[in-house]
């Protein structure tokens, strides 16, 4: 089936839950039912913690959406099986990780998880970038899945910990910079990629006449190269998290904020 038909697809559940939610009453969100007013609520956006959370929030999706969309393209040829089996195991990874994300968080604090996350990610995708057979395409995609699958839902519980007085304005804007994010970087992963190969093939031509065994060569080394450019995003973020872990624990450690 083209892509266009897979996508609609989509418009099919989506209909259902709008079908199930006809005639619900949801009950007031938490922020409301506080009598915590819309100027508050606003007031939150200017908090310089929540900007620096705000902006973290592009990194963090971008080491995990923009590798993952990549994955199956780039890494077939250098870990010489199908890519996409690392995406579905990344993503059993996610799956049963996720379970045990409270009792981490509660043991690290949601910052030091996202630190330990950061950590694994970046050394995850350097590992993919060197990767070269499936043994060491799964260890990789294992230390990789590892980081990412705290970051997005830690991400969110960070700042409904730090301002609860947000709420929902706050959540749906970390979500939207994650989901903004991941247009722009997976163009900018392939730019590098696209680059990458012209550069060792020497020039487009040269590229173009390319064949066989010496294009899968050139495309592996270029997705190597593009899979080391986006761990810099996650390692960047160390310093960020550090920081904060270092300030909280300075403070007696972090105590969630209640309403």
């Amino acid at each position: 089936m083209g892509w266009q038909i897979k996508l609609a697809a989509i418009l099919v559940p989506a209909a259902l839950v709008v079908v199930l939610c006809l005639g619900l009453k949801f009950p007031p969100t938490e922020r409301a039912a506080s009598g915590i007013s819309t100027a508050e609520m606003f007031r939150e956006l200017l908090k310089p913690m929540f900007l620096v959370l705000f902006g973290s929030m592009f990194l963090t999706a971008a080491s995990e959406l923009a590798p993952g969309q990549w994955v199956d393209l780039a890494l077939t040829r250098t870990v010489h099986m199908q890519g996409i089996l690392l995406l579905v195991y990344v993503s059993a990874i996610m799956f049963v990780a996720r379970h045990f994300a409270g009792p981490l968080a509660h043991r690290l604090s949601s910052i030091g998880l996202l630190w330990v996350s950061c950590l694994l990610a970046s050394l995850g995708l350097l590992s993919l970038s060197v990767a070269n057979s499936p043994v060491t395409g799964v260890l990789a995609a294992t230390v990789w899945g590892c980081g990412v699958c705290f970051m997005w839902p830690t991400m969110l519980a960070t700042a409904s910990e730090r301002f609860p007085r947000g709420g929902a304005l706050l959540m749906g804007l970390m979500g939207t910079a994650g989901d903004a994010i991941d247009q722009s970087c997976a163009a900018r992963h392939g730019k590098i990629y696209d680059t990458k190969k012209i550069e060792v093939a020497g020039g487009d031509e040269a590229f173009k006449a390319l064949t066989g065994d010496n294009l899968n060569q050139v495309l592996g080394i270029a997705a190597q190269a593009s899979f080391r450019a986006v761990a810099a995003l996650p390692a960047i973020l160390l310093i960020v998290f550090g920081a904060i872990w270092f300030y909280d624990r300075s403070k007696g450690g972090f105590k969630a904020t209640r309403l």
